[in-house]
């Protein structure tokens, strides 16, 4: 009755903004934005980042709108930290702001289908040059923009580093045991042995856990160390085919491998259940060898220097594999930014304000902040962030965002913006990967998109998969099964599930990923 309800509401909005529409078109000769002479013009937004709504109050913003002669009205309490339920109610009641912005793409998409959202392919063409130019050279926003249906009501939050997540390895225990940074999966599983004993920490004890994870207690997050052979729980294509890799013989080669490695001590016998703290229990303890993490990963080397002396963890390239080939399977995508509702007064004006966003002083704010008082540019145009941003006592992305920057909209996050926050191990990191193009030619690939049926569809056969294989992987590699004995009749339980037709949907969405991506 709710969703028929929420239907009827939107359709009604739709009905009425058509003559606001009309409105909208016969506005063509105004200013590109609201005029400055003329005061700001106002806009209602729903936005949220990390539990944090949008508050016009920021100082970004303040200066965003002295440049553009527009003002965004935040209309979400700044209590209400929770987005699913403050999306949900905007939705319901029938009243939408005239920004909208998204934890996810599907949620705009989704409204944009129903009539929520207005189609943004013709304003761009007409008043977005920077926007359009984005879509024209970058083929992953270009894909994260367009829905199913060939619209865009998105424009992403670009990224201009494709990776910040790595492999890393304590360079100091390989100096104390004289052994060379490993560089195939062989290689690593013989580091990992030596660190496990031969006591590279020196307290005395065998207390070293030389494979350790944060995340893995999420059902997709094991796909790191199964990527060594190869390997994932999910779907990925091989010349141009679909696969549900859990179904494949490198799925069965990667979990055989991990359950000997757990088998042998290398991998921590809580990583299904240690939970977030593990990276830092394990390293500040330390006794954490290896892990696949994020960039902050680096940032150990200085927390520890005085508790841990000569701790030093490295960033190290992806391994090869069974076949001796070399992949980054995690890479990083464009994420939802925001789009114009259908019951925006002034649309042309809205998407002139987005398109700022695209310029070097719209970019600025958001990457940045504001000159002079959170960056300098130097006589080379080179930018550096002040001593407020690392001494405020907050994370320099935290402390930006409490400023309205980092925050979530329709941009590109720099390359130089993210470098200027890193250490030099997180530096390295980056530039190590990103110097290597043809390590993420078999990265995973975003999250496809799919039409409202085939995801309901997609959605209902996966629900009885998903657990089923999580359960499974865990079973295996802590021993308490054998996939040998099982894998087959694992296999057969998938399929009786209804996989080849997942494996289907997911082929078709994947073609429409190369059409929209070539």
């Amino acid at each position: 009755m709710k969703k028929k309800q929420v239907t009827a509401l939107l359709l009604a909005a739709v009905l009425g903004v058509s003559a606001l529409m009309t409105g909208c078109g016969d506005s063509k000769k105004k200013e590109e934005t609201a005029g400055k002479e003329g005061g700001s013009k106002e806009f209602t937004a729903f936005m949220f980042l990390s539990g944090t709504p949008f508050n016009e109050e920021w100082e970004v913003w303040k200066e965003i709108e002295k440049e553009t002669g527009v003002k965004l009205k935040g209309v979400v309490a700044s209590s209400n930290s929770d987005y699913s339920t403050a999306f949900q109610n905007m939705v319901a009641s029938g009243q939408l702001a005239d920004i909208i912005a998204c934890e996810s793409t599907s949620d705009l998409e989704k409204l944009g289908k129903d009539g929520g959202m207005l189609p943004l392919n013709d304003l761009i063409d007409e008043y977005a040059p920077n926007i359009k130019k984005m879509l024209e050279e970058d083929p992953n926003f270009k894909y994260q923009a367009t829905a199913e249906d060939g619209n865009i009501y998105n424009i992403p939050l670009g990224k201009e580093l494709q990776s910040s997540q790595f492999y890393w390895i304590r360079q100091d225990w390989l100096d104390k045991l004289g052994l060379a940074v490993p560089t195939t999966v062989d290689e690593l599983h013989d580091v990992l042995l030596a660190f496990k004993n031969n006591d590279p920490n020196g307290n005395g004890k065998a207390d070293e856990i030389p494979l350790f994870d944060r995340s893995a207690t999420s059902e997709n997050e094991m796909g790191e160390y199964l990527a060594l052979w190869d390997s994932s729980t999910g779907f990925y294509p091989r010349d141009g085919k679909m696969t549900f890799e859990p179904i494949t013989e490198n799925y069965k080669l990667a979990v055989s491998n991990l359950a000997k490695w757990y088998k042998e001590g290398l991998i921590d016998p809580e990583i299904f259940t240690r939970g977030m703290s593990a990276r830092d229990t394990l390293l500040s303890n330390n006794t954490g060898g290896f892990t696949h993490d994020w960039v902050s990963t680096g940032n150990y080397n200085d927390s520890l220097a005085q508790d841990v002396p000569g701790f030093n963890m490295v960033a190290v390239a992806p391994f090869a594999d069974q076949n001796g080939n070399v992949k980054e399977r995690e890479r990083r995508y464009a994420e939802c930014g925001w789009g114009i509702s259908s019951q925006c007064k002034d649309p042309e004006a809205l998407i002139k304000f987005m398109d700022y966003m695209f310029t070097e002083e719209g970019s600025d704010f958001m990457n940045w902040g504001i000159e002079g008082k959170t960056y300098t540019v130097d006589e080379n145009g080179n930018k550096a962030f002040t001593d407020e941003v690392f001494n405020s006592g907050l994370a320099p992305v935290e402390y930006l965002r409490s400023l309205g920057s980092q925050y979530r909209a329709g941009y590109v996050q720099s390359a130089d913006y993210e470098y200027a926050t890193m250490n030099e191990a997180g530096k390295a990191a980056n530039e190590l990967y990103n110097s290597h193009e043809e390590w993420f030619e078999g990265a995973k690939l975003p999250d496809l998109k799919l039409s409202k049926d085939a995801l309901d569809e997609y959605k209902s056969i996966m629900s009885g998969i998903s657990p089923i294989v999580f359960e499974k992987l865990q079973s295996w590699i802590l021993g308490s099964g054998d996939i040998e004995a099982e894998y087959d009749d694992f296999v057969n339980e998938l399929k009786a599930r209804n996989i080849d037709r997942a494996i289907e949907i997911q082929q078709e969405a994947y073609d429409n990923f190369m059409k929209v991506t070539k």
